[in-house]
């Protein structure tokens, strides 16, 4: 393995423990994405991680998501089916629609659709990298999430209460 990967790695590592450490939200996430970019933007060249530490990766990720569910938790889904169809159907055509109003406007990304679909970053961004579009989805994705996660919370405030 390339040591410039090790490093960027072990940056990522330093830089979620911190962001989680001062409380940032997803600061596990968005900290080790930040230290492995600058460690990537001090080499200035693109790095690939092996494709065995890749899919670890995810399994890792995806068992634990799975670990999380129990009896119960699917019991009580029944009520989320309808309004998660259709949140689903209009998030995604709110995000072709955002696609298509970039590309009138010039302004589109490569991947453009990927970029502004829904979904979790790293879900999004290993697609866009299974399918050869580059980080720059990964990047319109953070930059979505770090506006989502920073006008959220004063944004909830101004909703009534749902109670």
């Amino acid at each position: 393995m390339n040591w410039w990967v090790v490093g960027a790695l072990l940056a990522g590592g330093a830089g979620g423990l911190v962001a989680e450490r001062l409380g940032v939200p997803g600061g596990l996430l968005l900290g080790s994405l930040l230290g492995a970019a600058m460690v990537a933007l001090l080499r200035d060249s693109t790095m690939h991680v092996p494709g065995w530490l890749n899919t670890g990766a995810q399994l890792v990720i995806g068992g634990a998501i799975g670990l999380q569910v129990t009896r119960s938790s699917l019991a009580s889904l029944g009520w989320a089916v309808l309004p998660a169809i259709l949140s689903a159907v209009l998030i995604i055509g709110a995000g072709i629609g955002i696609a298509f109003l970039l590309r009138a406007l010039h302004l589109a990304p490569p991947g453009d659709v990927l970029a502004t679909s829904p979904g979790a970053l790293s879900v999004v961004s290993t697609i866009a990298l299974q399918r050869g579009e580059g980080p720059h989805v990964a990047l319109f994705h953070l930059l979505r999430v770090v506006l989502v996660i920073m006008t959220l919370p004063i944004l909830t405030r101004l909703l009534p209460d749902g109670s």
